[in-house]
């Protein structure tokens, strides 16, 4: 199942179950005694005891007396919904909806029955008019959210989740499927900007901080010697190759560089980075003080940027800082410094995720003008404060002081407006993209923190994270987050599935089958089951016994069809079917993102002495391929952006 499309959570159910509780009660009493009314009382009794079928029995007898009471046709849809008949609820939804087309009830789970059918476009009509009826509903912006991320409009799903983070702040799913819409808009933006001019410095200088997070530190250190051979490299880049130096073990190499870009001003991160060095070589009274200094200059930019003050920091150094910041004088570093620098050190989150979060103190700024002096002087709040009032009528050059003020000072929406604003008003490319994609990076990783702290025994939450671990090849944490998940509850439908997947992505067949055969014992009808268990069998290469799995799974939504279709274009491949295989392949070509089903269509095609189409389907997996090699290589600083698990 996509990591954005489950259904929503049973609370929902409760909620609007409740309040038409009252309005079948009104209907009844409106209609007088009688069968019809009889029939309400029942579905409602039998609602309340959690008896879906007997609901669903007898509300279905109400409206066989009464056919124009929206209320019934609506609460009918409720249960059919909830016991899984989706057909059956879109019917009744669709009949309430056509009596009264204000009714939220059938308006919403319209919504959400086509997105759960894979129908996003028609959800979304249906979500955005379920917001015009309740603009203050978190559940109405997380389906539109969800539909929007299926429809590959990112922004707009990043918008309906950040108004559901704005309605309900305890929601920890809300706050995970923020951060991961803001991973997709960075990976697409990466895309983009690979498409328009890999020379850029700007796309160099994120090239060789991937290189970094990923451990390649001498292909980073060779990227940034070479961007800092050509002028107008981004800020601190001569920092960040002191950071990867320091990585590295080369001390003097490392000090050297971060110097130079301390001389010339308006780069901390160079200043962060002599603090680290300092603290290597004992020296942590000196650097307790210039952490002091920092602090003074800007609050924002220490919070920001604290976890560089641990690059390559043994265990032993971190627990001696931890304690020397314990027992710092509020002379050299006030209270809340130390409070946020020992949190860093224990992996805390050191930002607010609503912005920038003040110490309490009354900073004055002065107008624009003195804006690069803010910057020079490393006071990047004010210089951001400065420039955001005048930010629709600022320079292009203005806007990237903007861009690279509020990203320094931890603003990072800020930044992508100032980004925005340098695209849109002034074409300015390179700048543009490259504010954009590590603000949108860092974003996600600071909503996916916090989505684990606001529910952190959440078993839903743990299955989201495991899927994104997934999608970016992280199998040892995603194995991790199930375990978690199953530990809660052994019997977690989903985490079952999850897992079985996860161990099919690694080739670990034997654990792969354990788990999907404890899903199917749960629910033996499950489509996606079916299909999971499928491919198990076809990596055993027993094909005879995938062969019913994958029929089954055959009622999926319409998204998986074709992949089922492969995979029993697979299955007839192995028993020598050729016309069946091809029959599969192509109605399953569809779902083709890499070349491999075209590639295998192909050798069919070889096969069955069809050269052309051979020939055909051949070309059309070598573009495909290529098309996924491009994108994978795009500048996703993937290991950067999930949480490690801990």
């Amino acid at each position: 199942m996509n990591r954005c499309e489950h259904p929503p959570r049973r609370g929902l159910f409760g909620k609007l179950r409740d309040c038409f509780f009252f309005l079948l009660l009104s209907v009844g009493s409106v209609f007088g005694q009688g069968d019809f009314e009889s029939h309400l009382q029942d579905a409602v009794k039998a609602q309340s005891a959690g008896d879906i079928p007997a609901a669903i029995a007898a509300y279905q007898g109400a409206v066989a007396i009464r056919q124009d009471v929206p209320e019934v046709w609506a609460n009918l849809g409720l249960m059919q919904h909830q016991a899984g008949d989706s057909s059956g609820a879109m019917v009744s939804f669709r009949t309430a909806n056509k009596l009264q087309p204000k009714l939220f009830v059938p308006v919403l789970f319209l919504g959400l029955e086509n997105l759960q059918l894979g129908n996003r476009a028609e959800a979304v009509r249906y979500l955005s008019t379920a917001r015009q009826l309740h603009p203050n509903d978190p559940e109405v912006y997380m389906g539109l959210g969800r539909a929007y991320f299926g429809l590959k409009q990112f922004e707009n799903a990043s918008l309906a989740y950040r108004r559901a983070t704005e309605l309900n702040k305890k929601s920890g799913e809300a706050w995970y499927r923020r951060g991961v819409t803001h991973l997709e808009i960075a990976e697409a933006t990466s895309g983009e900007f690979a498409a328009l001019n890999r020379q850029s410095p700007y796309f160099q200088e994120l090239n060789a901080e991937s290189l970094n997070d990923q451990g390649k530190l001498v292909e980073a250190t060779e990227t940034y010697r070479k961007l800092l051979a050509v002028p107008d490299a981004p800020p601190c880049s001569r920092a960040s190759l002191g950071l990867v130096l320091i990585r590295r073990g080369e001390v003097s190499e490392a000090q050297n560089e971060l110097e130079k870009d301390q001389k010339s001003g308006g780069c901390s991160l160079a200043e962060l980075g002599l603090i680290r060095l300092a603290l290597a070589r004992g020296e942590t009274q000196l650097a307790i003080q210039s952490l002091g200094a920092l602090w003074e200059l800007d609050p924002g930019f220490l919070r920001a940027h604290a976890s560089v003050l641990t690059i390559e920091m043994p265990a032993e150094q971190i627990s001696n800082f931890d304690q020397a910041l314990a027992q710092a004088s509020s002379a050299d570093l006030p209270a809340g410094a130390v409070s946020m620098l020992r949190l860093s050190l224990q992996g805390g989150r050191t930002l607010a995720v609503d912005g920038y979060e003040s110490d309490g103190s009354v900073v004055d700024v002065t107008p624009s003008q003195r804006a690069q002096d803010y910057y020079t002087r490393r006071e990047y709040w004010r210089c951001t404060k400065s420039l955001l009032p005048a930010l629709t009528t600022l320079s292009r050059d203005k806007l990237s002081l903007l861009a690279a003020c509020s990203f320094y000072t931890g603003e990072f929406q800020t930044t992508l407006a100032a980004a925005k604003r340098l695209r849109q008003a002034y074409h300015a490319e390179e700048v543009g993209l490259y504010w954009s994609i590590r603000a949108e990076q860092r974003l996600a990783v600071l909503y996916l923190i916090y989505a684990g702290e606001v529910e952190p025994d959440s078993i839903r939450l743990h299955e989201l994270l495991a899927e994104s671990y997934r999608d970016r090849g992280k199998f040892s944490d995603a194995e991790a987050e199930y375990k978690v998940a199953l530990d809660i509850n052994p019997r977690e439908f989903a985490a079952l599935i999850g897992a079985a997947a996860n161990y099919l992505q690694e080739q670990r067949i034997d654990p792969a089958a354990e788990m999907i055969q404890r899903a199917l014992a749960e629910n033996p009808s499950d489509s996606e089951a079916n299909y999971v268990m499928g491919e198990v069998m076809i990596a055993k290469h027993s094909y005879p016994e995938a062969e019913p799995y994958l029929k089954a799974a055959l009622v999926a939504k319409a998204e998986l069809v074709p992949r089922v279709h492969v995979l029993l274009g697979q299955v007839y491949a192995g028993q020598g079917d050729t016309a069946r295989a091809i029959e599969e392949f192509k109605a399953g070509l569809s779902s083709d993102d890499d070349g491999s089903a075209h590639f295998q269509l192909g050798r069919l095609y070889q096969k069955s002495g069809e050269g052309k189409l051979a020939a055909d389907a051949f070309e059309k997996s070598k573009a495909l391929s290529q098309r996924k090699q491009t994108a994978a290589s795009g500048l996703m600083e993937q290991d950067k952006q999930l949480p490690p698990h801990p």
